[in-house]
């Protein structure tokens, strides 16, 4: 165990976290488990932590996990890929939309251009939270060492 950063590591692959509360948090690591505690805006490492101050601070990130410590921004411009991954989301919908309303529902441009550009303003907005877990979340998936201990 390294008893500096609270880490064990245990036979089965799987890491335990040992808090600041003093409970023990087994972290599986698969990636369904990591995406899951991304789409419910919790800690990507430990499942338990909050990212986000709540939602009258939408814009309001936690600089750590309250349960595990893990700090969230790596680095400067460390949710910079995020926009990356809200610019695919934004852009995959927009294209089903159109495809869907003008080849499906035979609706002109005309009729579609306001509409659609409610949802490229709109949904950025709405998923910014979520792109940036999805974001702190790929990178404990592809960077599994990152995680382990705080940089």
């Amino acid at each position: 165990m390294d008893v500096a950063n609270g880490v064990e590591y245990s036979s089965h692959s799987e890491l335990i976290f040992h808090t600041r509360h003093g409970a023990s948090l087994v972290s599986h690591r698969s990636g369904s488990t990591i995406l899951g505690r991304a789409w419910r805006l919790r800690c990507p490492r430990c499942g338990v932590g909050r990212l986000f101050a709540g939602t009258r601070k939408w814009f309001v990130m936690h600089e750590r996990c309250e349960a595990c410590g893990l700090k969230y921004e790596r680095d400067r411009g460390y949710f910079l890929g995020s926009t990356y991954v809200n610019y695919g989301w934004t852009g995959s919908l927009l294209v089903v939309l159109y495809m869907g309303l003008h080849f499906g529902l035979g609706l002109s441009n005309t009729q579609l251009a306001f509409p659609l550009a409610a949802v490229f303003v709109g949904v950025p907005i709405v998923m910014w939270r979520h792109a940036r877990s999805v974001w702190l979340a790929m990178d404990c998936l592809f960077d599994r060492t990152g995680f382990s201990q705080d940089k």
